[in-house]
């Protein structure tokens, strides 16, 4: 019996169509012969609060070749599928192409880096293995199961500044490769335009809309606080253009220095661990669902609002700042990139100029950042309710958090237009 408390409620039932025949059409492509399924067992893909815009089931299956029916054998596989309930998440979701992005991610790009970063003999893995994919509706993606090979989630806690510095560096080597593809003249890299926050209409989606507003709400119902509410009343005014504004610069002809092909949604819930004798041994970045190219800026400042522990925004952003940099220089030298490496000066002019991004990511996702590692919230009721929104700012920690964070953000400019 499957505990319906532990996980989502639209992953409890598959839909009829997610069946033995279906998975046997991925097994005789992946075999090169045909298979027999002995046994297949179907079950919730994640836990509850491990994600929102898609459907996650795990197939385990027993099956045996046809050539050889006494000899079974065992794979393991995690599908993701489209919203198919109907509400909120199913009407709002399917505004995005997210599965049209990952999966071009999945086929056209990440072979491409990774076969870039082979041919200097760096072995760097950046994703699951991909099975099967199809953008028919219901869209679909089939992967490996990572945790039949030893992987975990990261559950209820923060990322180790290990993991976070792990992740770091896989980001630095997509960054830094596709710096050097776009720059080359790819014309693969830098077509991936749409990330939610850009495709979305935001004055109908509440959680974007609607956090400078709560932001302002809090603020005022702390003393200490306030002198911070006319500059937030000011930002507002220009906030949410401005953060488009790197988005979109596709369009908008506004396309800073150092244009890299963005992860998107890199996050504690976005990742899996592998550990061995005690130590960090492996970490994969998941759901490249929301990749964009742009600005570097766009996962900088996305990872310290959005993947950071609070010590770590506090006590270690220059730390992995520079590490992330200098990885990013180190991958471009390897490869023999022979054009400008952007310098540790660059980066963070590029990070000033975009300031109006990272300030409109505190004000909207930085609660998320807390959600997702405590079990006493359901993620989807902070998407979908301004109420909860509202509650959980006032039971969380996050307003000793803008304690910090509101006066490093005045005296770095990022309130200025």
């Amino acid at each position: 019996m499957v505990n319906s408390n532990i996980y989502n409620e639209d992953e409890l039932n598959p839909p009829n169509w997610i069946n033995e025949e279906f998975f046997k059409r991925i097994l005789d492509k992946t075999e090169s012969e045909s298979v027999k399924i002995n046994t297949l067992l179907l079950s919730p893909g994640t836990l509850k609060n491990d994600h929102y815009s898609s459907v996650l089931f795990r197939a385990k299956l027993n099956y045996a070749l046809c050539s050889k029916p006494k000899e079974e054998k065992t794979l393991s596989f995690i599908m993701k599928t489209e919203p198919n309930v109907d509400g909120i998440k199913k009407d709002k979701m399917k505004q995005l192409p997210l599965f049209e992005t990952e999966i071009r991610m999945y086929t056209k790009v990440l072979p491409k880096i990774e076969a870039e970063l082979r041919a200097i003999g760096d072995k760097t893995v950046l994703s699951p293995k991909l099975f099967h994919y199809s953008l028919q509706s219901p869209q679909c993606v089939v992967f490996e199961d990572l945790v039949a090979d030893g992987y975990s989630t990261i559950n209820n806690r923060r990322g180790t500044l290990e993991e976070v510095k792990l992740a770091l560096l896989k980001l630095a080597k997509i960054h830094a490769i596709t710096f050097k593809l776009a720059r080359e003249g790819d014309q693969v890299v830098n077509s991936f335009h749409k990330h939610f926050i850009n495709t979305v209409d935001i004055p109908n989606f509440p959680v974007l809309r609607d956090g400078i507003k709560l932001t302002k709400e809090i603020v005022r119902d702390a003393p200490d606080l306030e002198e911070y509410l006319p500059h937030i009343e000011a930002a507002e005014k220009f906030l949410i253009p401005k953060a488009l504004d790197v988005l979109n610069a596709y369009t908008n002809g506004k396309r800073s220095g150092i244009q890299v092909l963005n992860h998107g949604d890199v996050h504690v819930k976005n990742v899996m661990v592998k550990n061995g004798d005690s130590k960090l041994r492996e970490l994969l970045l998941l759901d490249y669902q929301l990749s964009i190219f742009g600005s570097a800026a766009i996962d900088l400042h996305y990872v310290f609002v959005m993947f950071y522990s609070p010590d770590m925004r506090r006590d270690h952003m220059d730390e992995l700042l520079y590490y992330y940099i200098t990885n990013f220089q180190d991958t471009l030298r390897r490869v023999q990139y022979r054009g400008h490496i952007p310098t540790i000066t660059e980066f963070r002019a590029e990070l000033q100029e975009h300031r109006h991004w990272g300030l409109f990511l505190l004000f909207t996702l930085l609660i998320f950042n807390y959600g997702f590692v405590d079990d006493s919230i359901e993620v989807y009721k902070l998407v979908e309710s301004d109420a909860e929104r509202r509650a959980y700012y006032t039971k969380s920690k996050i307003v000793n958090e803008l304690r910090v964070l509101l006066p490093r953000f005045l005296h770095l400019g990022y309130f200025e237009q």
